[in-house]
């Protein structure tokens, strides 16, 4: 008897190692993308505590009728649109920005809906999905890769894999034909689309009035049972 619990537990670890090796072979770029951002956050995060003002400073400003100081008017008007410097890149492509990521990809067009068409495009960039506006100008659904096979050749095969970590109020840039258009994210979701579920893009996200950029993938990352979409708006 406990021969055969000794066996089944070195089969239990044998299959553990097998997975986790082979996790990090098919979604290694994606998995080391989430820790890299993760780190730049709480990076982020603990530079703004540092140079925050105390809670008993800034009473005893207020008070006293003292201006705050400059970090606090700068960090406080962070409403403030500010159109982005055009990169280079934006010169010879349509160009989708995500900062929050350090991300740049190009946009890419097709003209079917042909998904072997589309995957080969998705190795250049993200693509815009055949029927929907050009960004800026209605309703626009721009997809691309969450994760790869890591044999597959392009530069983009984990382009959406922060996808889900966008939060609403962020803001992600397009270039198209070189002039600069600012969206702001509002919501995003997880569904499964047809034919196993019965959501799609336009059904979770409707068409409004507003102009409307959606960014899509599949979910979770090196799965593609799911899909993540995030609704963003154009702010300017």
């Amino acid at each position: 008897m406990q021969s055969m619990f000794r066996d089944i537990k070195l089969f239990f670890q044998i299959f553990l190692i097998i997975f986790i090796i082979s996790f990090f072979i098919f979604n290694g770029a994606a998995f080391f993308d989430l820790v890299s951002y993760k780190i730049n956050k709480l990076t982020e995060i603990v530079k703004k505590e540092l140079i925050r003002t105390p809670p008993f400073l800034a009473n005893f400003s207020s008070e006293s009728g003292m201006l705050p100081p400059i970090s606090n008017i700068i960090s406080g008007g962070s409403h403030i649109i500010n159109l982005p410097a055009i990169p280079i890149e934006a010169e010879s492509s349509n160009l989708l920005e995500m900062p929050q990521f350090d991300i740049k990809a190009p946009i890419l067009e097709v003209e079917t809906s042909d998904s072997g068409t589309i995957y080969k495009k998705l190795k250049q960039g993200v693509v815009l999905y055949p029927g929907s506006d050009i960004p800026g100008k209605g309703y626009s659904i721009i997809i691309g890769h969450s994760s790869q096979y890591p044999w597959e050749s392009g530069r983009y095969k984990s382009v959406f894999s922060l996808l889900n970590q966008l939060e609403q109020g962020d803001r992600i840039y397009v270039f198209w034909d070189q002039k600069p258009l600012v969206f702001e994210v509002r919501d995003k979701n997880i569904f499964l689309p047809w034919p196993k579920g019965t959501e799609s893009t336009e059904t979770i996200f409707p068409p409004s009035d507003e102009i409307t950029l959606i960014l899509q993938s599949c979910w979770p990352v090196g799965v593609a049972s799911k899909r993540v979409a995030v609704k963003t708006v154009l702010v300017r």
